[in-house]
């Protein structure tokens, strides 16, 4: 490799880690995260609920981060794998409280709020099954996987390069 070719794959590799924004994706999947949860919370409180929708939680978060944050380093996917659990939690939480409002005639921020805190996390595993575990564990690695931006050959190539002289 001639010291031309060196310093374009230093010039590109200084662009692609100059892209990322981890900030901007962290705020963005914590925004996803809770929408996802909700929608997975309204879905599962109406009878709806399959195992495997856990995982789209995972997904949505993982294409926001990725989207929002051209991240390339490890660190997007941490994240993003720590939303997700953090998600799934959320979304059974979600479910129940949601559930818990209709039956009772009482609004959601009621149940809530007015929930001791002992309660409502119990309610985030009272219904928890095998089924349950393996998606979240689906939807970790989703958002693991999807967080982090897909590099050309090229661009893989500068990064590594990059990385061994740095």
């Amino acid at each position: 490799m001639d010291q031309e070719e060196k310093q374009r794959n230093y010039d590109l590799a200084e662009s692609l880690l100059s892209e990322q924004k981890l900030v901007s994706a962290a705020i963005a999947g914590a925004i996803a995260m809770v929408v996802a949860a909700g929608i997975f919370g309204v879905m599962a409180s109406g009878g709806v609920s399959f195992s495997f929708m856990a995982a789209g939680i995972g997904v949505v978060i993982g294409f926001t981060m990725q989207f929002l944050g051209r991240g390339i380093a490890t660190k997007f996917a941490v994240v993003a794998s720590v939303y997700a659990v953090l998600g799934c939690l959320l979304g059974n939480l979600f479910a129940v409280v949601i559930y818990v409002s209709r039956v009772n005639s009482a609004s959601f921020s009621d149940v809530l709020f007015n929930t001791p805190i002992v309660d409502l996390a119990g309610w985030i595993t009272s219904d928890l099954q095998f089924a349950d575990i393996i998606f979240w564990i689906a939807a970790i690695g989703a958002a693991a996987y999807f967080a982090k931006r897909r590099l050309s050959r090229e661009e893989g190539l500068a990064i590594h390069i990059y990385g061994m002289n740095h």
